[in-house]
Protein backbone atom coordinates (compact mmCIF):
# COMPACT_ATOMS: atom_id res chain seq x y z
CA UNK A 1 0.00 0.00 0.00
CA UNK A 2 1.15 3.20 -0.76
CA UNK A 3 1.05 6.27 1.59
CA UNK A 4 0.98 8.99 -0.57
CA UNK A 5 2.60 9.35 -4.28
CA UNK A 6 3.91 12.80 -6.02
CA UNK A 7 1.41 14.48 -8.16
CA UNK A 8 1.50 14.43 -11.33
CA UNK A 9 3.25 17.70 -12.74
CA UNK A 10 2.41 17.03 -16.27
CA UNK A 11 -0.93 17.35 -15.86
CA UNK A 12 -1.11 20.01 -13.27
CA UNK A 13 0.17 22.27 -15.98
CA UNK A 14 -1.86 20.95 -18.65
CA UNK A 15 -5.06 20.67 -17.16
CA UNK A 16 -5.13 17.00 -17.81
CA UNK A 17 -7.07 14.36 -16.02
CA UNK A 18 -5.32 12.85 -13.59
CA UNK A 19 -3.38 9.44 -14.83
CA UNK A 20 -5.36 6.15 -13.60
CA UNK A 21 -3.41 4.65 -11.34
CA UNK A 22 -4.48 7.50 -8.58
CA UNK A 23 -8.06 6.18 -8.60
CA UNK A 24 -6.56 2.81 -7.81
CA UNK A 25 -5.17 3.82 -5.09
CA UNK A 26 -7.67 5.80 -3.64
CA UNK A 27 -6.97 9.22 -4.60
CA UNK A 28 -9.46 11.65 -5.40
CA UNK A 29 -7.69 14.81 -7.20
CA UNK A 30 -5.77 16.91 -5.05
CA UNK A 31 -5.04 14.24 -3.03
CA UNK A 32 -1.51 12.60 -2.01
CA UNK A 33 -2.80 9.99 0.70
CA UNK A 34 -5.10 7.14 0.05
CA UNK A 35 -8.20 6.53 1.19
CA UNK A 36 -7.20 4.27 3.38
CA UNK A 37 -4.76 6.10 5.03
CA UNK A 38 -6.82 9.02 5.92
CA UNK A 39 -9.03 6.69 7.47
CA UNK A 40 -6.17 5.44 9.58
CA UNK A 41 -5.21 9.11 9.94
CA UNK A 42 -8.06 10.09 11.00
CA UNK A 43 -9.07 7.69 13.81
CA UNK A 44 -5.74 8.49 15.18
CA UNK A 45 -5.91 11.68 15.28
CA UNK A 46 -9.41 11.21 17.54
CA UNK A 47 -7.72 9.16 20.22
CA UNK A 48 -4.68 10.86 20.34
CA UNK A 49 -2.86 13.82 19.76
CA UNK A 50 -0.96 14.51 16.25
CA UNK A 51 2.23 14.65 17.82
CA UNK A 52 1.40 10.99 18.70
CA UNK A 53 -0.73 10.44 15.68
CA UNK A 54 2.62 10.95 13.96
CA UNK A 55 4.95 8.49 15.63
CA UNK A 56 2.35 5.93 15.54
CA UNK A 57 1.61 5.86 12.32
CA UNK A 58 5.37 5.50 11.69
CA UNK A 59 5.97 2.98 14.39
CA UNK A 60 2.87 0.62 13.48
CA UNK A 61 2.34 1.07 9.53
CA UNK A 62 5.51 2.92 8.31
CA UNK A 63 3.68 5.79 6.61
CA UNK A 64 5.51 9.44 7.43
CA UNK A 65 2.61 11.80 7.93
CA UNK A 66 3.25 15.20 9.32
CA UNK A 67 1.81 16.96 12.36
CA UNK A 68 0.47 19.11 10.42
CA UNK A 69 -0.74 16.78 7.91
CA UNK A 70 -2.18 14.35 10.38
CA UNK A 71 -4.17 17.97 12.01
CA UNK A 72 -5.37 18.63 8.21
CA UNK A 73 -6.88 15.63 7.68
CA UNK A 74 -8.47 15.49 11.02
CA UNK A 75 -10.21 18.34 10.68
CA UNK A 76 -11.24 17.33 6.62
CA UNK A 77 -12.81 14.15 8.13
CA UNK A 78 -14.37 15.21 10.65
CA UNK A 79 -16.27 17.81 8.78
CA UNK A 80 -17.28 15.59 6.43
CA UNK A 81 -18.55 13.08 9.88
CA UNK A 82 -20.31 16.46 10.80
CA UNK A 83 -22.11 17.02 7.70
CA UNK A 84 -23.46 13.94 7.13
CA UNK A 85 -24.56 13.31 11.30
CA UNK A 86 -26.30 17.10 10.58
CA UNK A 87 -27.93 15.49 7.25
CA UNK A 88 -28.72 12.46 9.15
CA UNK A 89 -30.58 14.37 12.19
CA UNK A 90 -32.62 16.21 10.37
CA UNK A 91 -34.85 13.12 9.39
CA UNK A 92 -34.84 12.27 13.17
CA UNK A 93 -36.16 15.67 13.96
CA UNK A 94 -38.89 15.87 11.33
CA UNK A 95 -41.95 16.24 11.67
CA UNK A 96 -43.99 12.89 11.24
CA UNK A 97 -46.62 14.32 9.26
CA UNK A 98 -43.72 16.13 6.92
CA UNK A 99 -43.05 15.20 3.70
CA UNK A 100 -39.54 14.87 4.46
CA UNK A 101 -38.26 11.17 5.36
CA UNK A 102 -38.83 10.23 8.79
CA UNK A 103 -35.78 7.99 10.19
CA UNK A 104 -37.04 5.25 12.54
CA UNK A 105 -35.87 4.89 15.53
CA UNK A 106 -32.77 2.25 16.12
CA UNK A 107 -34.11 1.52 19.52
CA UNK A 108 -37.53 0.99 21.01
CA UNK A 109 -37.02 2.14 24.39
CA UNK A 110 -40.01 1.19 27.23
CA UNK A 111 -38.37 3.72 29.28
CA UNK A 112 -35.87 6.29 27.68
CA UNK A 113 -33.28 7.98 29.80
CA UNK A 114 -31.96 11.18 28.42
CA UNK A 115 -28.95 12.90 30.32
CA UNK A 116 -27.15 16.38 29.43
CA UNK A 117 -24.36 18.31 30.38
CA UNK A 118 -21.25 20.64 29.42
CA UNK A 119 -17.35 20.36 29.45
CA UNK A 120 -15.22 23.21 29.34
CA UNK A 121 -12.11 23.09 26.58
CA UNK A 122 -9.01 25.15 26.77
CA UNK A 123 -8.40 27.33 24.04
CA UNK A 124 -5.46 29.30 22.37
CA UNK A 125 -4.71 33.07 23.85
CA UNK A 126 -7.32 35.39 23.04
CA UNK A 127 -9.98 33.41 22.73
CA UNK A 128 -12.78 32.23 25.57
CA UNK A 129 -12.24 28.52 26.90
CA UNK A 130 -14.82 26.82 24.99
CA UNK A 131 -17.86 25.03 26.09
CA UNK A 132 -18.94 21.23 24.44
CA UNK A 133 -22.34 20.29 25.16
CA UNK A 134 -23.05 16.20 25.20
CA UNK A 135 -25.92 14.36 26.45
CA UNK A 136 -26.20 10.59 26.39
CA UNK A 137 -29.24 8.48 25.86
CA UNK A 138 -30.32 4.90 26.92
CA UNK A 139 -33.40 2.62 28.23
CA UNK A 140 -33.33 2.26 31.91
CA UNK A 141 -34.71 -1.25 31.63
CA UNK A 142 -31.43 -2.24 29.13
CA UNK A 143 -28.74 -3.13 31.57
CA UNK A 144 -26.48 -6.12 31.25
CA UNK A 145 -23.85 -7.38 34.19
CA UNK A 146 -20.04 -6.93 33.44
CA UNK A 147 -18.60 -11.28 33.48
CA UNK A 148 -15.16 -10.13 35.93
CA UNK A 149 -17.66 -8.02 38.04
CA UNK A 150 -20.73 -8.93 37.87
CA UNK A 151 -21.52 -4.82 37.58
CA UNK A 152 -24.41 -3.50 35.98
CA UNK A 153 -23.71 -1.81 33.14
CA UNK A 154 -26.21 0.17 30.06
CA UNK A 155 -25.90 -2.09 26.91
CA UNK A 156 -27.43 0.47 24.72
CA UNK A 157 -26.73 3.88 24.49
CA UNK A 158 -26.15 6.72 21.70
CA UNK A 159 -24.54 9.98 22.35
CA UNK A 160 -24.62 13.62 20.51
CA UNK A 161 -22.42 16.68 21.16
CA UNK A 162 -21.97 19.87 19.92
CA UNK A 163 -19.13 22.24 20.40
CA UNK A 164 -20.91 25.58 18.92
CA UNK A 165 -24.08 26.80 21.16
CA UNK A 166 -27.00 25.67 23.56
CA UNK A 167 -29.09 26.03 20.45
CA UNK A 168 -27.18 24.23 17.97
CA UNK A 169 -26.80 21.80 20.93
CA UNK A 170 -30.66 21.54 21.43
CA UNK A 171 -31.47 20.41 17.95
CA UNK A 172 -28.56 17.66 18.51
CA UNK A 173 -30.91 16.59 21.43
CA UNK A 174 -33.77 16.24 20.19
CA UNK A 175 -32.38 14.20 17.14
CA UNK A 176 -30.68 11.98 19.84
CA UNK A 177 -34.04 11.61 21.59
CA UNK A 178 -35.99 10.37 18.37
CA UNK A 179 -33.28 8.49 17.70
CA UNK A 180 -33.29 6.38 21.12
CA UNK A 181 -36.98 6.05 20.51
CA UNK A 182 -38.72 8.71 22.62
CA UNK A 183 -41.56 9.02 19.80
CA UNK A 184 -42.57 5.57 21.11
CA UNK A 185 -41.47 5.66 24.66
CA UNK A 186 -43.88 4.72 27.72
CA UNK A 187 -41.94 6.82 29.80
CA UNK A 188 -39.18 9.30 29.22
CA UNK A 189 -36.65 11.13 32.16
CA UNK A 190 -34.25 13.88 31.67
CA UNK A 191 -31.06 14.01 34.22
CA UNK A 192 -29.31 17.14 34.36
CA UNK A 193 -27.49 19.58 36.86
CA UNK A 194 -29.03 23.28 37.40
CA UNK A 195 -27.91 24.94 34.49
CA UNK A 196 -31.43 26.76 33.53
CA UNK A 197 -30.49 26.47 29.29
CA UNK A 198 -31.12 22.31 29.72
CA UNK A 199 -34.48 22.76 31.77
CA UNK A 200 -36.08 25.68 29.30
CA UNK A 201 -35.04 23.28 26.64
CA UNK A 202 -36.57 19.99 28.04
CA UNK A 203 -39.76 22.00 29.36
CA UNK A 204 -39.80 23.00 25.47
CA UNK A 205 -39.26 19.48 23.54
CA UNK A 206 -39.84 17.02 25.49
CA UNK A 207 -43.43 14.86 26.75
CA UNK A 208 -45.40 16.93 29.09
CA UNK A 209 -45.20 13.91 31.36
CA UNK A 210 -41.14 13.70 31.25
CA UNK A 211 -39.62 13.14 34.55
CA UNK A 212 -37.38 15.56 35.01
CA UNK A 213 -34.26 15.18 37.40
CA UNK A 214 -32.00 17.11 38.91
CA UNK A 215 -28.59 15.37 39.68
CA UNK A 216 -28.68 14.65 43.11
CA UNK A 217 -24.68 14.81 43.84
CA UNK A 218 -24.93 18.25 42.35
CA UNK A 219 -27.86 19.25 45.21
CA UNK A 220 -25.18 17.94 47.71
CA UNK A 221 -21.91 19.64 46.59
CA UNK A 222 -24.27 23.15 46.82
CA UNK A 223 -25.47 21.84 50.74
CA UNK A 224 -22.00 21.11 51.45
CA UNK A 225 -20.52 24.28 50.10
CA UNK A 226 -22.84 26.20 51.98
CA UNK A 227 -22.39 24.26 55.26
CA UNK A 228 -18.80 25.08 55.13
CA UNK A 229 -19.55 28.33 54.94
CA UNK A 230 -21.76 28.73 57.73
CA UNK A 231 -19.86 26.40 59.81
CA UNK A 232 -16.18 25.85 58.84
CA UNK A 233 -14.64 22.75 58.78
CA UNK A 234 -15.38 20.45 61.41
CA UNK A 235 -17.73 17.57 63.13
CA UNK A 236 -20.40 20.17 63.11
CA UNK A 237 -20.42 20.81 59.36
CA UNK A 238 -20.15 17.27 58.56
CA UNK A 239 -22.76 16.18 60.92
CA UNK A 240 -25.18 18.94 59.35
CA UNK A 241 -24.19 17.52 55.74
CA UNK A 242 -25.08 14.29 56.41
CA UNK A 243 -28.15 14.82 57.78
CA UNK A 244 -29.16 17.11 54.93
CA UNK A 245 -28.19 14.53 52.28
CA UNK A 246 -30.10 11.89 54.48
CA UNK A 247 -32.86 14.42 54.39
CA UNK A 248 -33.12 15.22 50.20
CA UNK A 249 -32.66 11.26 49.24
CA UNK A 250 -35.54 10.68 51.36
CA UNK A 251 -37.33 13.96 49.63
CA UNK A 252 -37.74 15.60 52.80
CA UNK A 253 -36.76 18.98 50.97
CA UNK A 254 -39.02 20.91 53.00
CA UNK A 255 -37.18 20.39 56.06
CA UNK A 256 -33.44 21.44 54.54
CA UNK A 257 -35.59 24.57 53.39
CA UNK A 258 -37.20 25.05 57.15
CA UNK A 259 -33.61 24.56 58.46
CA UNK A 260 -31.83 27.48 56.50
CA UNK A 261 -34.97 29.56 56.63
CA UNK A 262 -34.47 29.44 60.64
CA UNK A 263 -30.55 30.33 59.92
CA UNK A 264 -31.13 33.43 57.55
CA UNK A 265 -33.42 35.03 60.69
CA UNK A 266 -30.45 34.55 62.82
CA UNK A 267 -27.47 35.50 59.76
CA UNK A 268 -26.45 38.58 58.75
CA UNK A 269 -23.85 40.03 56.15
CA UNK A 270 -22.49 37.76 53.69
CA UNK A 271 -23.87 34.55 54.86
CA UNK A 272 -27.33 35.88 54.97
CA UNK A 273 -26.96 36.58 51.13
CA UNK A 274 -25.58 33.26 50.98
CA UNK A 275 -28.27 31.40 52.78
CA UNK A 276 -30.84 33.28 50.35
CA UNK A 277 -29.29 32.36 47.66
CA UNK A 278 -29.43 28.70 48.44
CA UNK A 279 -32.94 28.70 49.53
CA UNK A 280 -33.74 30.21 46.19
CA UNK A 281 -31.52 27.44 44.48
CA UNK A 282 -33.85 24.17 46.55
CA UNK A 283 -36.87 26.48 45.89
CA UNK A 284 -36.44 26.71 41.76
CA UNK A 285 -35.40 23.35 41.86
CA UNK A 286 -37.67 21.46 44.16
CA UNK A 287 -39.55 19.64 41.53
CA UNK A 288 -36.99 17.86 40.30
CA UNK A 289 -35.59 16.99 43.66
CA UNK A 290 -38.49 14.27 44.86
CA UNK A 291 -35.38 11.74 45.19
CA UNK A 292 -37.18 8.71 46.77
CA UNK A 293 -40.18 8.62 44.12
CA UNK A 294 -37.18 8.69 41.40
CA UNK A 295 -35.26 5.79 43.08
CA UNK A 296 -38.91 3.24 43.75
CA UNK A 297 -39.40 4.11 40.46
CA UNK A 298 -36.07 2.79 39.00
CA UNK A 299 -34.89 6.39 37.54
CA UNK A 300 -31.13 7.36 37.85
CA UNK A 301 -30.65 10.28 40.60
CA UNK A 302 -27.25 11.16 39.49
CA UNK A 303 -26.05 12.37 35.77
CA UNK A 304 -23.12 9.88 36.22
CA UNK A 305 -23.54 8.50 32.58
CA UNK A 306 -23.16 12.13 31.16
CA UNK A 307 -20.51 12.86 33.22
CA UNK A 308 -18.65 10.00 32.14
CA UNK A 309 -19.40 11.26 28.35
CA UNK A 310 -18.10 14.45 29.16
CA UNK A 311 -14.67 13.00 30.50
CA UNK A 312 -14.35 10.02 27.95
CA UNK A 313 -15.94 12.17 25.10
CA UNK A 314 -14.42 15.16 25.05
CA UNK A 315 -11.61 15.55 28.31
CA UNK A 316 -9.98 12.61 27.13
CA UNK A 317 -8.69 13.56 23.68
CA UNK A 318 -9.49 17.73 24.27
CA UNK A 319 -7.68 18.65 27.22
CA UNK A 320 -4.74 16.69 27.62
CA UNK A 321 -1.49 17.63 29.05
CA UNK A 322 -0.97 21.37 27.26
CA UNK A 323 -3.40 21.26 24.82
CA UNK A 324 -5.17 24.61 23.89
CA UNK A 325 -7.52 25.03 20.99
CA UNK A 326 -8.99 27.18 18.56
CA UNK A 327 -12.59 27.29 18.65
CA UNK A 328 -12.78 26.17 14.64
CA UNK A 329 -10.60 23.17 15.26
CA UNK A 330 -13.00 21.64 18.03
CA UNK A 331 -16.28 20.78 15.98
CA UNK A 332 -13.95 18.37 13.61
CA UNK A 333 -12.42 16.53 16.11
CA UNK A 334 -15.63 16.01 18.12
CA UNK A 335 -17.21 14.84 15.08
CA UNK A 336 -14.44 11.88 14.87
CA UNK A 337 -15.12 10.88 18.21
CA UNK A 338 -18.78 10.48 18.45
CA UNK A 339 -18.50 8.72 15.26
CA UNK A 340 -16.06 5.86 16.89
CA UNK A 341 -18.14 6.31 20.11
CA UNK A 342 -22.01 5.79 18.43
CA UNK A 343 -20.45 2.66 16.88
CA UNK A 344 -20.41 4.23 13.05
CA UNK A 345 -17.32 4.19 12.49
CA UNK A 346 -16.97 1.32 9.72
CA UNK A 347 -20.46 2.95 8.22
CA UNK A 348 -18.69 6.33 7.26
CA UNK A 349 -16.02 4.87 5.21
CA UNK A 350 -18.10 2.21 3.56
CA UNK A 351 -19.48 4.36 0.47
CA UNK A 352 -15.67 5.35 -0.20
CA UNK A 353 -13.00 3.83 -2.06
CA UNK A 354 -10.35 2.24 0.27
CA UNK A 355 -7.14 1.12 -0.45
Amino acid sequence: MFASCARWPNARRAGAAWPWWTWQLGLACGENLTRGVRRRVAYAAAVSSFSDTERMLKELSDLDVSRAQCARVAEQEGKRLDQDRRMREQQWVAPVRCEARVAPAEFECERLVLEADAACVLTVAGEEHKSVYNAVAFDCGARGRKETNGRPYLSEKRYTASAVDMEDFGGCLKALANRMGMRQAREVAFVADGAPPLWKWAEDNLPQQTVQIQDYWHVCEHLSHLAQDLYGPGERCAQTVSAWKAALRSSRLDQIVSQLKDEHKRRRGAKRTRLEQEINYLRAGRHRMDYARYEAQGWPIGSGAVEATCKHLVKQRMCITGAHWRRSKIPPIIALRLSIFNNEWENAWDHLALN
